[in-house]
């Protein structure tokens, strides 16, 4: 999964996903539109909409975020 470390959404605040998995449930189960962290607005510096599927390497002001939760060796 790749998460753009300017995508802001009301359940990025929690911060507390164990998992990759969680995230991603947490994520489909946001009811509330994402914004840029950038711009403040539901775009992008490129006017792209804002969302997880859409802010990732392919876009030029995508940076990657240093929150996702890290694979650990058991």
């Amino acid at each position: 999964m790749n998460l753009c470390a300017r995508l802001r959404w009301k359940g990025y605040y929690a911060r507390d996903w164990s998992s990759l998995g969680e995230l991603a449930v947490r994520l489909s189960e946001s009811d509330v539109p994402f914004s840029c962290l950038d711009t403040a607005q539901p775009w992008g510096p490129d006017e792209a909409l804002c969302a997880p599927e859409r802010c990732g390497p392919q876009r030029a002001c995508y940076r990657p975020s240093p929150l996702l939760p890290r694979a650990t060796l058991s």
